[in-house]
């Protein structure tokens, strides 16, 4: 087993600024954010490396973690580099789902939010996506998309438990700043 020492704290700080990038992706570009923070793995039989992208982040739920990347790096900083980008590139960041599991599992948050979920019928999916009005930028929806978020049955419960994912993750980006400070 190779030992690697840290001399001078940028290995651990390069860790901690992981952590953030990764909880910030998760709170303000992902749409199943509630869903990640439910499982703590994929759910879906499936295997994928498929990228989505959304704001300032490219990610992809996949079994061996999240995968993540800034759009910027995604994109334009790769091509740049002469490597593939775009939609031809997995994120190049991972961080498994132990590690994740590691962040955010013990929070009391999410036996709130797990238990609420466990009461919703299936199909479900629908209701565990992001509500409208909670994206960073919630103008450029259609008016139409919140009046749909508004009348479901499950609105009150979808945003409590939404506002607590938020919160929950807000939280844990706050810790990893602090410590990598």
């Amino acid at each position: 087993m190779t030992v690697q020492l840290d001399l001078f704290g940028t290995v651990l700080a390069a860790e901690r600024q992981h952590h953030v990038d990764v909880l910030t992706c998760l709170r303000d570009a992902m749409p199943d954010a509630l869903q990640i923070i439910v499982e703590l793995r994929r759910w879906q039989r499936e295997d994928t490396h498929a990228p989505h992208a959304n704001g300032d982040w490219a990610y992809c739920v996949s079994h061996a973690g999240l995968r993540y990347e800034a759009a910027s790096e995604w994109w334009a900083g790769a091509r740049e580099r002469g490597e593939t980008w775009g939609w031809s590139r997995t994120p190049a960041n991972l961080i498994t789902w132990d590690e994740l599991a590691a962040l955010v599992g013990d929070d009391p948050r999410r036996a709130e939010i797990t238990a609420w979920v466990e009461t919703l019928p299936e199909p479900r999916w629908r209701k565990l996506m992001r509500p409208h009005e909670l994206w960073p930028q919630p103008k450029g929806w259609h008016i139409g998309y919140f009046c749909r978020d508004h009348v479901d049955t499950h609105w009150t419960g979808r945003r409590r438990a939404w506002r607590l994912v938020l919160d929950l993750l807000t939280d844990a980006i706050e810790t990893a700043t602090r410590e990598t400070s």
